[in-house]
């Protein structure tokens, strides 16, 4: 037992134990002899859920995308299948007055959760950031901005605040062609859970657009180093401040393109980062005027 050992440090036979961090320590000289010492002691009885959640060391993690993590769900589609209809119709019967029973958060957190699946599959983010989205969700559902408000629009919210906190490149116009939610509407629903929650992002930089749109217009790398280049030089001139990094990044490919001759057609670079072809001409004539570029846009 650790209790008749010596502390290799000092010799002293006298310990300190933490069971609730698992650490063995000497009294004399504060060396840790242990870090991880297992608790064999019993569980904790709780007779409520306050209790349970405070006391309890095992089960599942939790996760933000599940709308009730102690619910169990028994059987699949196929097993129901092999019911009699008399089971059946008692299983649905059940199931429809668990719903009743369940309370308006709850069913909010079932639909917006399942919703916010959806759309984060679709855009293909993470599972982390999702997570991430979810948390924020709850939050907000918590301090009743879902109120009044549509509970899609808030989802899309939280989920374009998690890929910005997380530096994952999804833009406003992305989350709106998938969802048909106006553009402003995002922007004035994210805008609002950023303040109501205290949530600080920083801006976009536009070459967390460029690996993207550079691998959909198969470009070389040489070509999308050099786009990178030139954001910066754009940025360290202060030129980006109110422009849409989406353009920006679109532009300096474009013009990166042309410089060493791996040139792709307007058309092509306004398609894939979902601007218009006259933006592009714009923000490419105003990028080569600014920095002196040898390359000419038409």
């Amino acid at each position: 037992m650790i209790m008749t050992e010596a502390c290799p440090d000092c010799g002293c036979k006298k310990f300190l134990t933490n069971k609730k961090s698992g650490e063995v320590i000497c009294r004399e000289c504060n060396f840790v002899i242990e870090d991880a010492m297992v608790d064999f002691t019993e569980e904790t009885r709780s007779f409520d859920m306050e209790g349970l959640e405070k006391n309890s060391r095992s089960g599942a993690p939790f996760d933000p995308r599940v709308a009730d993590n102690l619910a169990t769900s028994i059987g699949n589609r196929s097993d129901l299948a092999k019911l009699n209809t008399r089971t059946k119709s008692m299983i649905h019967r059940i199931k429809k007055k668990n719903a009743w029973t369940s309370s308006s958060f709850e069913q909010n957190l079932k639909h917006a959760l399942t919703n916010m699946k959806l759309i984060a599959g679709q855009l293909n983010i993470p599972a982390r950031v999702e997570k991430e989205a979810a948390e924020i969700y709850r939050k907000a559902a918590e301090k009743n901005l879902t109120l009044k408000r549509s509970i899609e629009n808030i989802v899309i919210g939280s989920l374009y605040i998690a890929c910005r906190v997380n530096d994952i490149a999804r833009s406003l116009k992305e989350f709106s062609e998938l969802t048909g939610t106006d553009v402003k509407i995002i922007a004035k629903t994210y805008k609002m859970m950023l303040r109501e929650l205290n949530i600080k992002i920083i801006p976009i930089n536009p070459i967390d657009y460029t690996a993207r749109f550079a691998s959909a217009l198969k470009l070389t790398p040489k070509v999308q180093t050099k786009a990178v280049k030139l954001a910066d030089q754009l940025k360290k001139k202060g030129m980006t401040s109110g422009l849409s990094p989406v353009s920006v990044a679109a532009s300096t490919l474009y013009i990166a393109g042309l410089m060493l001759k791996e040139k792709r057609t307007q058309r092509e670079v306004a398609e894939v980062s979902g601007i218009t072809e006259t933006t592009l001409r714009n923000r490419c004539k105003d990028i080569i005027k600014n920095l002196k570029l040898k390359a000419k846009v038409r």
